[in-house]
């Protein structure tokens, strides 16, 4: 850590302080360190980015396993699942307006989008954090990278907030960015410019400029693994980078008597810019993120993930499929072995032609020998058995990726292929509906305590028109509160379809209850994604089907009872008439 010159040496209680703020990230770094190199080796396979080396793979190839198997899977849970809220008041224009709040920053924010970059970062690391903050438009949501935000070692991985602290580290800025946010102290901004501006503080910038370019360079690459980092784009030349850590952290309160979360902003690990209370600063007492695994262990914070299971495999069939095309080059080349004590005799090269012939002394059998290259044709069907076990360990079947392992299938075996994939799926989606079902809370808890103006909200009317309104708080803020449902789009297919099919084993037993017909055609209706519009002109339609049909039963039912009285009096006039003839 570089020295401190003696303008800006901090006193003895801020030493400290920043010290145990220090030793806390380094503990908690050291804790994720561990998984580190898998990461990198997870990220890299699905980059097409591969070591070579000179014993094992000497050829830059790499099969795609991990690329395909992770975006397979991304595929089955790409939805975003959807939010409905509830106000806990019973206040039905409330609950539309708080809605429509929602939507709309579900749209601003492209929160569709971020939850992709999260579900993705848990498949390929086994964990996933997004950031919640207030900015001038409300409330801003960021996925995180994994490399950036560490907790303390303790943490129950069920439940963010049992960690004594979370820190959200390498936020690398400008100086002149830093010195002009208002929110950092005055006494802080002085002592990082003093220090920057001396001969340590250029030397800590240079550091800092290295580790924002490492950390660029791995983000940015594109899928054939070639670099495209253009660092003058994102920090002009010339300008001093800070390196700033934020640390939130329980801080005993004397006054209450408890322990308070306090967000500790500090630069270079040595000079602090803020310390507040956190319910001061946003107006919340819980840790701004939201955090999910797919495989949650007992003790360990730091799951495991999808791309763990694929890695060593990948690697393995790396290495035999870099062997098999240096076999097939070498076999290629036809090199030959010559009898090196046979006299008078040098051997030559010659280009090889159709036709042509090559001279030697001799017999050639005598004299020369071509080198023996295995074909090693086993290496295909061993690369086929590690893929399957693939597949097998990460329910990413090749019939989800659209392959058939074989050429006749019947119709029953992909789905039973398809469905229990699905059921396994299913059993991811559970995972990261609890962290939408947290954020959302989040989102709500930050908007009441922070949103204070007026918005402008459009919502579209039955023919399809999208109408503004103007809402302050006091038209959705609740005394009683807010409740989020949230429901996989994925569970929701899956629980809507075994309800169309229950729905159609009970129509066959009343097959004349028109109320229970009506239910069915709209849980049907409901597996589409329509319009209002679309959905009214269908209603309207099976209206006037449904009344033709009534009508038509109804002059049918008349005309047969007005037959009946017809054939009724004709037997009657019949009798009467037998029994004048009689007498």
């Amino acid at each position: 850590m570089p020295v401190l010159t003696a303008q800006s040496s901090p006193t003895v209680a801020e030493e400290k302080k920043i010290t145990a703020r220090v030793s806390e990230k380094k503990s908690a770094r050291d804790f994720q360190s561990r998984r580190h190199e898998d990461w990198n080796d997870n990220y890299q396979l699905y980059r097409n980015k591969v070591k070579i080396n000179r014993l094992t793979q000497r050829q830059a190839v790499n099969i795609p396993l991990m690329k395909e198997t992770i975006k397979t899977l991304i595929s089955k849970i790409d939805e975003a699942p959807t939010i409905d809220w509830q106000d806990l008041g019973g206040d039905e224009a409330k609950e539309m307006v708080f809605q429509e709040m929602w939507n709309a920053d579900f749209t601003r924010l492209n929160m569709e989008a971020i939850d992709v970059q999260d579900k993705k970062t848990v498949l390929l690391y086994g964990r996933a954090f997004k950031k919640l903050d207030w900015g001038k438009d409300g409330v801003e949501v960021k996925a995180l990278d994994i490399f950036d935000i560490v907790v303390d070692p303790l943490t129950d991985p069920l439940d963010l907030e049992t960690a004594r602290f979370v820190i959200h580290q390498n936020i690398f800025r400008s100086l002149k960015d830093v010195l002009a946010d208002d929110r950092y102290t005055a006494k802080g901004r002085g002592k990082l410019k003093t220090f920057l501006t001396s001969d340590e503080g250029v030397v800590q910038s240079g550091l800092n400029r290295k580790q924002y370019e490492e950390k660029t360079r791995r983000l940015r690459q594109s899928d054939d693994g070639e670099t495209t980092f253009n660092f003058d784009s994102d920090i002009a030349a010339g300008e001093v980078i800070v390196n700033i850590t934020e640390h939130i952290s329980n801080v005993w309160s004397a006054r209450r008597k408890k322990f308070v979360k306090h967000v500790i902003v500090y630069a270079d690990d040595m000079i602090e810019l803020m310390d507040i209370p956190l319910k001061k600063l946003l107006g919340i007492d819980f840790y701004p993120y939201v955090s999910w695994g797919d495989d949650v262990e007992t003790n360990d914070f730091w799951s495991d993930g999808p791309a763990d299971l694929v890695r060593t495999p990948n690697k393995v069939v790396n290495v035999w499929f870099s062997q098999l095309i240096e076999n097939r080059t070498l076999s290629n080349f036809q090199m030959h072995w010559y009898d090196a004590t046979a006299e008078n005799y040098e051997p030559q090269t010659y280009e090889p032609g159709a036709g042509r012939m090559l001279p030697a002394p001799g017999s050639p059998k005598d004299t020369i020998m071509p080198v023996e290259i295995n074909g090693l044709d086993e290496t295909m069907t061993s690369i086929d058995f590690i893929i399957r076990l693939i597949e097998r360990g990460t329910a990413a079947t090749s019939i989800e990726k659209g392959v058939s392992e074989k050429k006749q299938i019947t119709l029953g075996e992909v789905e039973t292929l398809v469905g229990k994939a699905m059921e396994r799926t299913l059993s991811m989606a559970k995972f990261y509906k609890r962290s939408w079902e947290e954020l959302a809370i989040k989102w709500y808890s930050l908007t009441d305590a922070n949103d204070k103006g007026v918005r402008t909200l459009y919502k579209m009317s039955a023919n399809g028109k999208l109408w503004p309104r103007k809402v302050t708080p006091t038209n959705w803020k609740s005394k009683e509160g807010y409740r989020p449902t949230v429901r996989s789009l994925l569970e929701q297919e899956e629980e809507n379809t075994k309800s169309i099919q229950r729905f159609m084993f009970v129509r066959s037993q009343f097959p004349n209850n028109p109320a229970l017909n009506r239910i069915s055609q709209k849980r049907a209706l409901e597996l589409l994604k329509l319009t209002p519009e679309e959905l009214r002109q269908i209603t309207a339609d099976q209206e006037q089907v449904d009344e033709t049909v009534q009508l038509q039963q109804q002059v049918a039912a008349e005309q047969g009872q007005e037959g009946g009285e017809q054939a009724q009096g004709l037997q009657q006039s019949l009798n009467e008439l037998n029994i004048l003839q009689n007498t």
